[in-house]
């Protein structure tokens, strides 16, 4: 399903921030796509409306979430927490 004109906002205000690991860890701005966070109660196939701008390399890549969550949430902290801070951002 294609998302309606207020997500696809939502989403363009979200890319704009840049990766979120990338600004947080490293200080720079890199080009993300956009990750939905996988909350308990979602199928295969669901996006939630919960979302983190992530590059590649922190998204699919060989440092990606999609490759070790476990790992990846240890590193960078968990999803919920990264959201929060996306969310402070995006209300400033």
């Amino acid at each position: 399903m294609k998302p309606n004109k207020a997500t696809r906002e939502y989403y363009q205000r979200l890319v704009s921030l840049g990766c979120i690991v990338c600004r947080l860890v490293y200080g720079i701005h890199s080009d993300p796509c956009v990750h939905h966070v996988r909350t308990k109660g979602l199928g295969m196939g669901q996006k939630s409306k919960d979302a983190l701008p992530l590059c590649w390399e922190h998204h699919q890549g060989r440092d990606g979430i999609h490759t070790n969550t476990k790992k990846w949430e240890e590193k960078y902290g968990t999803q919920e927490e990264l959201l929060k801070i996306v969310n402070d951002l995006l209300n400033d």
